[in-house]
């Protein structure tokens, strides 16, 4: 299929729901403030106003831990079921794991307001473990189809039980002072720590491959341990959140 296709058979629903979406979604009025762009930019930043925050930039603490896990093995994973599993099929077994994985999440959604979203970030965070373990362990398409899927439900489910808690904990007259900072903990950082450490982890690993000329380090199983270690940090501040929300 030519590459324009594509792109329309993608754009397509997606434009479809950004339509149907204008009139379904009703979101309330939100008081405009008329700060200036920098000081707008760096409102979030504020030592005063981390303070006034404190369950905003726990949750945000949570999703960043939580978000530099998945960026310790997602920049390499396809190039690590190419080389390493030699899955040269992987576009099949990600398209199998992503429909499971997305099934999965849609279902767990019904619970996570039921349970408690900071509740649900335990088993959800389980479930992502315990695929990671499997990750590790697994050197064929079906195992990783079936380990992914764990995995990728894991991380879709915690995924929506975090944004979900900083939606909640987000102030709703300063809103829009915080998507940046948001972005800065689900993004930014995430995108440079995360990626560091993978490659760390990878740096030992006598196995290499040529991408453009250039000679590069196949990526080894230990990248969804090291996924593994850095999911638990997110438990501290995810803690900390519940026992705030005890006292109150």
């Amino acid at each position: 299929m030519p590459w324009p296709a594509v792109i329309g058979t993608c754009a397509a629903p997606v434009s479809a729901v950004g339509l149907i979406a204008v009139f379904l979604v009703k979101d309330e009025a939100v008081r405009s403030e008329n700060a200036g762009g920098l000081k707008s930019l760096l409102y979030g930043l504020s030592p005063n106003v981390v303070r006034e925050n404190p369950a905003l930039y726990l949750s945000f603490a949570a999703f960043c831990l939580f978000s530099v896990a998945v960026q310790v093995f997602f920049p390499f994973l396809i190039i690590y079921l190419q080389n390493f599993l030699g899955i040269k099929d992987y576009a099949i077994v990600l398209g199998v794991v992503l429909i499971l994985a997305s099934a999965a999440s849609v279902v767990s959604g019904r619970f996570i307001d039921r349970v408690g979203k900071l509740r649900f970030v335990f088993p959800a965070a389980g479930v992502m473990l315990a695929g990671l373990a499997g990750m590790y362990f697994v050197r064929s398409g079906p195992g990783v189809m079936v380990a992914g899927t764990v995995m990728m439900s894991g991380y879709m489910m915690c995924s929506a039980a975090l944004g979900a808690e900083i939606r909640d904990c987000t102030p709703p007259d300063r809103v829009g002072h915080f998507q940046g900072i948001r972005m800065i903990f689900a993004v930014l950082l995430p995108m440079i720590i995360g990626p560091a450490i993978g490659a760390a982890v990878i740096r030992g690993s006598d196995s290499t491959y040529i991408e453009l000329g250039q000679v590069k380090t196949v990526p080894t199983p230990g990248i969804f341990l090291a996924a593994a270690a850095v999911l638990l940090l997110c438990f501290i501040p995810v803690l900390a959140l519940k026992k705030r929300e005890g006292r109150t």
